[in-house]
């Protein structure tokens, strides 16, 4: 019996560049992360839905991960490094609870610290508006896996508490190189706190079931909790089709009854009040600040911009193509949709308010 042979690659199959996007794929989906069944500690006062899918061991839907988060990771990677061969201590320790797993960043006695590479975007959120509670609830639940010798790392001794009195939260810039660190000391009371918040979501979910735990998010395109949950499709349902389902949103979905579209556009009505509102006492602010920066408290204020500079004038660009007879570029874009709600009673000639 001949044996046969595959075929060998041609030269083109050889010089053809690799898939960096494939590599990173297949790299994702091995790692402990994207197999994991219990809540980690990162996800602690995020979302309960997620949190809910975790406890009741639901698949994933969406696990795909881009190369900005993979660049992000390794970047991690690296600064943990860092850290580690400058000033000692044990980065990347391993924790698991009975109901929490994680893995801890750094651990330099007596101090807790996690380490959080953001991109510009949310790297100005934070210096903006502050920590998010959830990210002090993770540094919390490790240092108490920690003291509580819930370990999961062959170097600590299984069982024995550690000394922890201080936590640390720094933030990293992806694009400047930036970084800024929080600190706080160990408190019991927001240990408690997070603990408290998942052990609601598993009665909830013991009692009630997973569909029955609320959301914590506003939806995929419009908060980027659930652009990047592993559970995306799974809470609010496959992508939209426009061919069946036209223009409307997985947002769109909930609203199913009478009761739910009056709802709906009650809360607009609301949501653009408290809108325009808070920019009016933003915007008041601002002008009693003219001229005015430095420290305040624990905030600091600084202005930038207002140079000259030079840029393209639209309006005579198209006049002068218009005089030399040139053909005007142009290109079909769709407008953006818009929404009007007013009220019913300001127009005695109609019924109802418009859609």
């Amino acid at each position: 019996m001949t044996a046969v042979l595959p075929a060998r690659p041609s030269a083109a199959e050889r010089r053809a560049a690799p898939s960096l996007a494939a590599a990173v794929r297949d790299l994702d989906s091995r790692r402990a992360r994207s197999r994991q069944r219990m809540i980690g500690a990162s996800e602690l006062g995020e979302c309960r839905r997620r949190a809910a899918y975790r406890i009741a061991r639901r698949r994933p839907t969406n696990t795909r991960t881009g190369l900005q988060a993979f660049m992000g990771t390794e970047l991690h990677r690296g600064v943990l490094r860092a850290l580690r061969r400058q000033y000692g201590g044990l980065t990347e320790v391993g924790l698991r609870g009975e109901q929490v797993r994680g893995r801890c960043d750094w651990w330099h006695a007596p101090v807790v610290e996690d380490l959080k590479t953001t991109s510009r975007f949310g790297f100005e959120r934070v210096l903006t508006r502050g920590v998010p509670v959830r990210h002090w609830f993770q540094v919390a639940v490790y240092a108490w896996l920690l003291r509580t010798g819930q370990t999961a790392d062959r170097r600590l001794p299984a069982g024995d508490g550690q000394d922890v009195d201080g936590l640390r939260i720094r933030y990293l810039s992806r694009d400047s190189g930036e970084d800024v660190v929080f600190e706080a000391d160990h408190d019991p009371a927001l240990t408690a706190e997070a603990i408290m918040w998942l052990t609601d979501v598993y009665a909830a979910v013991e009692d009630e079931g997973v569909d029955a735990v609320p959301r914590d998010g506003f939806g995929p395109g419009v908060d980027t909790m659930c652009d990047w949950c592993p559970f995306l499709d799974l809470c609010w349902g496959p992508p939209v089709d426009p061919e069946t389902e036209g223009e409307v949103s997985r947002q769109s979905r909930l609203t199913v009854t009478d009761e739910d579209y009056v709802e709906a556009v009650h809360d607009y009505d609301a949501w653009r009040a408290a809108e325009n509102e808070a920019k009016r006492h933003k915007e008041y602010a601002r002008e009693r600040l003219r001229g005015r920066s430095g420290p305040a408290d624990d905030l600091y204020c600084e202005w930038s911009g207002g140079g000259l500079r030079t840029q393209v004038d639209k309006d005579a660009a198209v006049e002068r193509l218009v005089e030399l007879g040139e053909v005007l570029p142009t290109r079909r874009t769709r407008s953006p949709q818009t929404i009007r709600v007013t009220r019913s009673g300001t127009r005695q000639d109609r019924a109802a308010g418009p859609a």
